[in-house]
């Protein structure tokens, strides 16, 4: 679902929380072994936010979204070359 908050700052603040709650940067596994790859890039952000009509935007999952205003507001569509 999508979410909206009022700055950067606002989502930054939340998005920096929850990373530290879940334990980013999180280490890749190797789908063949199912091991930790610590050659792998590690995967720093939860989700990335947009900026649509003043707001800033960004999915969450619902059981992160305790608190969080949902918005109908959508990322534009990247152009087509």
């Amino acid at each position: 679902m999508w979410y909206q908050w009022d700055t950067e700052a606002d989502f930054d603040n939340w998005h920096n929380a929850l990373c530290e709650e879940l334990g980013y940067p999180l280490t890749g596994v190797n789908q063949a072994t199912g091991l930790p790859d610590e050659l792998a890039a590690k995967t720093t952000e939860y989700t990335k936010c947009f900026e649509v009509e003043g707001k800033f935007i960004a999915t969450v999952e619902n059981q992160y979204a305790e608190g969080l205003q949902t918005t109908d507001l959508r990322r534009p569509m990247p152009e087509q070359f």
